[in-house]
Parts: C-alpha cells; sequence; structure tokens
C-alpha cells in the first residue's frame, strides 16, 4: 500500500477500473496499482463487514480487479490483510518517529508520539479498525502480529525508566500494562465509532503513561499541556 492509501483509504466509488487498451502503463505499474487498490479495498471490506464476513469476492469488486489478478499478489485473504496491517503499521511507525524526532525530552517524545498517532487513526475509522480491531480476533497469525507490533513500543517506554532514581523499581511487566491500557482506551472509541475524536484522548494517555515514570504531579502537568497545545 503507497503512502497515499495509507493516509487516506479509498471508498469504492473511487476505485474505479484501470483504463484498458493503449494505456501506457507498464506492467510493474499495474501490478503495483492492483496491489494498493487491493490493500485499501480490503481495509474498508473489514472495516464494513468484519474479518470472518469479508471475502474475497467482495475485494476483488471493490478494488475493481479480477479474481485472477488478486492471486498474482496474494495467496489468500489472510495475506492480504497482513499485507494491508503491515503497510500501515510501518507508516505510522514512520510519523510517530518522525514527530518524537523533533522533541529533545523523552516526555516530549511521548507526548508527540501519542499525539500524531492520535491524529493520524482519527481521519480514517477504516484504518483505525483494520490496526486495532480486527487482527486481535482475525486468524492467529493476525492475531501474533498485532502482538508484535504492540510489543514493539516497549523499548520506547522503558527509556523512561531513566527519569527515575532507581528504574529497576517498576515491575518488569510495566511497558507491558501500559501499552494493553492505552490500547484498549483506544480501541473502545474505535467500536464506539467515535473515531474522529480520538485526538481527545491524548490527556489521558499521557497521564496515564508517564506517571509511573514521572509521578502524578509531573504527569498531569504534561497531560494538561498536552490538551492545551
Amino acid at each position: 500500500m503507497a503512502k497515499r492509501d495509507v493516509e487516506r483509504s479509498a471508498s469504492p466509488e473511487e476505485l474505479g477500473p484501470l483504463p484498458g487498451g493503449h494505456h501506457g502503463l507498464s506492467r510493474q505499474q499495474i501490478l503495483d496499482s492492483q496491489r494498493e487498490r487491493l490493500l485499501a479495498a480490503i481495509a474498508h471490506e473489514v472495516a464494513l463487514h468484519g474479518y470472518r464476513a469479508t471475502t474475497i469476492t467482495g475485494i476483488v469488486k471493490t478494488a475493481s480487479v479480477s479474481s485472477r489478478d488478486f492471486y498474482e499478489h496474494f495467496e489468500g485473504k489472510e495475506e492480504c490483510f497482513l499485507a494491508a496491517f503491515d503497510a500501515v503499521r510501518d507508516h505510522l511507525e514512520e510519523l510517530v518517529a518522525a514527530a518524537a524526532a523533533e522533541e529533545a525530552a523523552w516526555p516530549d517524545q511521548v507526548v508527540a508520539a501519542f499525539k500524531t498517532a492520535l491524529e493520524f487513526l482519527a481521519t480514517d475509522p477504516d484504518l483505525a479498525r483494520l490496526c486495532l480491531v480486527e487482527p486481535v480476533s482475525a486468524t492467529p497469525k493476525t492475531a501474533i502480529r498485532f502482538r508484535e507490533a504492540v510489543l514493539a513500543c516497549a523499548p520506547e517506554l522503558e527509556r523512561g525508566r531513566a527519569e527515575l532514581t532507581d528504574g529497576s523499581s517498576l515491575p518488569p511487566s510495566t511497558e507491558d500494562s501500559l501499552l494493553g491500557g492505552v490500547i484498549s482506551l483506544i480501541t473502545r472509541a474505535v467500536l464506539a465509532e467515535e473515531t474522529e475524536k480520538l485526538p481527545a484522548l491524548l490527556p489521558d494517555l499521557v497521564d496515564f503513561t508517564l506517571t509511573p515514570y514521572l509521578g502524578s504531579k509531573r504527569a498531569a502537568s504534561l497531560a494538561a499541556k498536552s490538551f492545551s497545545d
């Protein structure tokens, strides 16, 4: 999925058929376009029907490609879903890393990361559902991929232990528990179809996540500041 399709998944109306005849497109350009359209289509179909009820027939119809084209790119629905999930994850990681890099202090980097992630997810309910809701129960493989993506964030939180006199005073499970709470709070809003309200969660996420490392007073101050920025 190219960045333009990750940033805004296409609706069925936007995915018209590729031009026929002498369109001047190379074979590779056609394949790239088909893949992008299929990834955008599965995001839309899964958001509309759920993973289990989504069919390859529905995906190719939405993408305006043939079933034969689908199988040139993917072995099946699961592989297509994982490719879409990976594309969105990779793009989101790039956005978050870029935002965090603009801040010098670790707490400000955390705030910037949350702000960027929430704003990205708020722009597209289909992608938010693809990332946070469906992977957990779609298949065992998607659940593992989702868990790996969440745990990949733990090292960045662990850096907060340097803010403490004794970073080892926190239980080893601290980062895992914090990430679980963050995902739960965001997912609840997505399930309630309130994805557009995700940026409003920023102060709560900042307060919840930073308190173990900075103490309640400083975390609350940064949370209040994030709300006013």
